[in-house]
Parts: structure tokens; C-alpha cells; sequence
């Protein structure tokens, strides 16, 4: 069995501190998009322009205006209406935007803010850890793959 040095334990280490980022990054930007959408949403008609059928279930590129400007928004579907849950490329359907923030928009209205925040704070604590093992990989805190809290390469089990 093969022990990881404090170096190798960093390396492996941020890679997973990368990848929890980066789903942090994207949870808290819908949770940001859902807050304004709830705060002061309003509702507008939107070009459907492309579609995309990919392994999200079906999203869509669209244009709507407000006021005297026009945005395009990304969003998947909406599944709730079933009016709007066959939509096209070239057809009509309701947009949610905020008025506050009027490029901030979906498709759907939003349940409500914070949905999946148990998640989060998984994430946000996995985190942290990963972190701590990348400043610290001999940390009581640390992911500790082979090595003691203090100490060196773990020695393998000997019977005395």
C-alpha cells in the first residue's frame, strides 16, 4: 500500500476543492436569479429563437424586451404550464424577468429561494475540509488520506 506525501494530498485535494466551487458557484447563481425573480418579478412574452435537447431535458435560447431594450435569456422549460411544456423554436410563451434586473429571467416561474440549501451547506463543509487539507494537509480538519493527525506516513498495521 502506497502513502501520500503532504504535496500529493494537496494536489488530489484541489482538484475536488475545484469541482465543489464551481457547483457552489452555480447553486448560489440560480438562488441569485430565483431572489430577484421572487423580489420583484414581473411577466413579459418571449421569441423562443433555439432549443437545445441535450441531457438538461430540453432548454431554450429567447429574446423578450423591456421597456425599449431586448435580451436574450437561457432557460429550460416550462413543465408546469402545459401550454408552454411543448414550446418551439419560432413560437411565443410567457417570460419571467425582474424588473430591477430586467436581463435576469426564466421561463418558469420560480418555486421560491433557497431550494436545496441541505446541499449547500454539504458542499460549503466539504469545502472548507478540502481547503484546510490544501493549506494544511496534516490539520486534525484535513482530509488525512494516510497520514496521522501529526505524524507522518501511516506504518502499516504490525502484530507484536
Amino acid at each position: 500500500m502506497t502513502s501520500e506525501t503532504p504535496n500529493s494530498a494537496r494536489s488530489s485535494v484541489t482538484v475536488l476543492a475545484i469541482f465543489l466551487g464551481v457547483m457552489l458557484f452555480f447553486m448560489c447563481r440560480g438562488w441569485w436569479l430565483e431572489y430577484w425573480l421572487v423580489m420583484d418579478g414581473q411577466t413579459g412574452t418571449a421569441f423562443v429563437t433555439d432549443i437545445y435537447d441535450g441531457t438538461h431535458g430540453g432548454s431554450f435560447s429567447y429574446t423578450y424586451s423591456v421597456g425599449q431594450r431586448t435580451y436574450t435569456g437561457h432557460s429550460k422549460r416550462n413543465w408546469r404550464d402545459p401550454r408552454y411544456s411543448a414550446v418551439e423554436p419560432g413560437e411565443h410563451c410567457p417570460v419571467y424577468f425582474s424588473a430591477s434586473h430586467p436581463w435576469l429571467s426564466l421561463l418558469y416561474p420560480p418555486n421560491s429561494v433557497f431550494t436545496g440549501w441541505p446541499v449547500v451547506l454539504f458542499l460549503l463543509m466539504m469545502e472548507a475540509i478540502a481547503l484546510t487539507t490544501i493549506i494544511s494537509p496534516k490539520s486534525r480538519w484535513a482530509f488525512n488520506p494516510g497520514f496521522e493527525q501529526r505524524g507522518g506516513p501511516v506504518a502499516p498495521n504490525v502484530r507484536r
